[in-house]
């Protein structure tokens, strides 16, 4: 385990990927809340009478 050697461009490969996923699922999350969500009530459009 003495000889281990790290690479920093795969840790940062790595660490780039991971944020990707990280932001990628936050929209998704929000757009999922989103689409689930009651609208607002000032969205609600009322017909003409």
């Amino acid at each position: 385990m003495g000889n281990l050697h790290f690479d920093p461009l795969a840790i940062g490969a790595l660490v780039g990927f991971g944020s990707l996923v990280l932001i990628m699922a936050g929209i998704t999350v929000w757009i999922v809340r989103k689409a689930f969500s009651a609208p607002e009530p000032d969205a609600i459009k009322r017909p003409e009478e």
